[in-house]
């Protein structure tokens, strides 16, 4: 199998069932041109290879996951820097979603801001690498808990913005994490922790109301577990990096996240989107 890389697609839970995808690209198209891309999930699942010895090889060639020209040097996991640059989807605002401008005018595509910021958020808390506060426009909200590894998650409370969303998420990363420490996340299993309690102590830390006016608080929402197929965890918390003189060979051993992870190391899949990598089972 061969392609442009994407992130892996995913269903289920218990287990999470994956699958490769990879891009291709009309024949003939110049490296300069855009170019839509045809996206092909594998037939095959990632679960299926859990045990076998796999070559990775990564040539020099990204292609921009936006508009599809080539480019020396992947920004924001898979964009040009054009794109980096000038698409709304990659301003600051996405890893900052309490810095939204779309109020004052500035938005770089209104349009896509209107879309999709102005759309139901889900405030969340997860187990991933312990306890973190995130939020999602997902729907199912279990798409993004399985995307960033975490093995229980619960939705705490709705907002009509990705802004007060992410207002919200700011006032509580003062008292909990919001972000996955990887290291953490591939060494083992997530002890259980009662997130519905969690919350609760959490949200008394703050005044929703003086920070937000519409939202809609999930009261007895049941944790989800999440399974990850994986036959044990790495022995070192280390990462792969693409090495076009240097195809990665190596026994998977589990999947977590967008985390394929081997005997000797790991390598997040949704960092190198737009590479292009040839995947073989030895």
């Amino acid at each position: 199998m061969k392609g442009f890389l994407r992130m892996m697609k995913h269903e289920g839970l218990l287990p999470v069932i994956y699958y490769f995808v990879l891009a291709e690209y009309p024949a003939g198209i110049k490296k300069t041109q855009k170019a839509e891309a045809k996206e092909i999930k594998s037939e095959f699942t990632v679960n299926s290879l859990l045990g076998k010895k796999l070559r990775l090889s990564f040539t020099e060639e990204i292609r921009c996951v936006d508009c599809g020209k080539t480019t020396n040097k992947s920004f924001s996991q898979g964009s040009c820097y054009s794109c980096f640059m000038n698409l709304a989807s990659n301003d600051m605002c996405i890893l900052r979603p309490e810095t939204c401008h779309h109020h004052l005018g500035t938005c770089r595509e209104p349009e896509w801001g209107l879309a999709n910021c102005f759309k139901k958020h889900t405030l969340y808390l997860a187990n991933t690498s312990g306890v973190k506060v995130g939020i999602t426009k997902e729907n199912p909200v279990s798409k993004r808990w399985v995307d960033q590894g975490a093995m229980y998650a619960i939705p705490v409370i709705e907002f009509s913005s990705r802004k007060d969303s992410g207002t919200i998420e700011s006032a509580l990363a003062k008292y909990v994490a919001d972000k996955t420490s990887w290291q953490k996340m591939i060494s083992g299993d997530s002890e259980e922790i009662d997130l519905s309690k969690k919350a609760e102590e959490l949200l008394a830390k703050i005044n929703l109301k003086e920070l937000v006016k519409d939202y809609t608080i999930l009261k007895k929402q049941k944790t989800t577990e999440i399974k990850y197929p994986i036959l044990k965890y790495p022995a070192k918390k280390v990462s792969y990096k693409p090495d076009k003189t240097k195809p990665i060979e190596d026994i998977l051993v589990g999947v977590k996240g967008q985390y394929l992870l081997f005997e000797k190391a790991v390598i997040n899949i949704r960092s190198y989107s737009g590479y292009y990598l040839e995947l073989e089972v030895l």
